[in-house]
């Protein structure tokens, strides 16, 4: 039952929204950014926006009984999908009226790089990878951190330090997730990291990763000092190793999905420090 709800959270890319806005307000409250719910609000909605185009490209594709629910969702009901997008920008315009300029231009920036992305993957290199997973952990990544870079004005070490252990984990999520549904990608020709350079090249990819992200971990000690990124480094570390943890279970978490419900729940987890110590 649990899972089947969780199915529709994910299908409309609830999770990853949640995540992003999660993420977003735990690195502005390292450094005491006086980040507006606004703001917040915008990288939700954009985020939503950005997903949700995406998967109705792709629910095109669609010509088998076998296609991964969020395809088949988004198929069947396209024109409300649609529908509901209008209203969602509508909405985001009105937010981003409240906003300060320089961060509205930043988000279009980024917003632009994404849309010309979505353009070329979906319309003109139809068939040619191009590391779409890298792309999108680049631009989740940045769309943490870039709340807390608008109102700082200014990007620290250690904001750089962060976006380098979130692109690595989103990039970890991605890659897990194609490696898990390699079967079902290749079977209804969806182009992934895992379908051109095959499951058993991901798993090393993955493995690869976990290990840099553990050396550039271990790294922040040597050179940061700040008594708080401790406990920054504590649930950067226990959001790795939950992804550790699905990538070594997953033909156990295959099962109604698991390895999507618990691997999703990476990015929420700063909940946790957000709730029970700056709260």
């Amino acid at each position: 039952m649990f899972t089947k709800f969780y199915q529709y959270i994910r299908a409309f890319s609830l999770d990853v929204v949640a995540g992003a806005v999660i993420s977003a307000r735990w690195i502005g409250n390292y450094f005491n950014a006086d980040i507006p719910f606004a703001a917040i609000l915008a990288l939700g909605l954009t985020v939503w926006i950005i997903y949700t185009i995406d998967h109705l490209l792709d629910a095109r594709k669609i010509k088998s009984k076998d296609a991964l629910f969020r395809h088949i969702i988004h198929y069947k009901n396209a024109p409300y999908i649609f529908g509901l997008i209008a209203i969602v920008s509508m909405v985001l315009i009105f937010v981003l009226q409240t906003l300060k300029p320089f961060l509205i231009g930043y988000g279009l920036a980024l917003g632009f790089a994404v849309f010309c992305y979505l353009i070329f993957v979906h319309f003109i290199r139809k068939k040619v990878y191009w590391g779409k997973e890298w792309f999108i952990a680049l631009v989740y990544a940045t769309g943490i951190c870039l709340p807390t870079f608008a109102y700082i004005q200014s990007i620290p070490p250690i904001l750089i330090y962060f976006w380098i252990q979130l692109f690595i984990l989103a990039s970890i999520n991605l890659i897990l997730f194609n490696m898990i549904e390699y079967k079902v990608d290749k079977k209804l020709g969806f182009n992934s990291f895992a379908t051109v350079k095959g499951a058993d090249f991901s798993r090393r990819v993955i493995l690869f990763l976990l290990f840099s992200f553990v050396v550039i971990w271990s790294s922040s000690f040597l050179f940061f000092k700040a008594e708080e990124l401790l406990d920054y480094q504590a649930m950067f570390i226990l959001m790795a190793s939950v992804l550790a943890m699905v990538l070594s279970k997953e033909v156990v978490l295959r099962q109604e999905e698991w390895y999507r419900v618990i691997g999703d729940i990476v990015f929420v987890l700063p909940i946790i420090e957000i709730i029970l110590i700056d709260g």
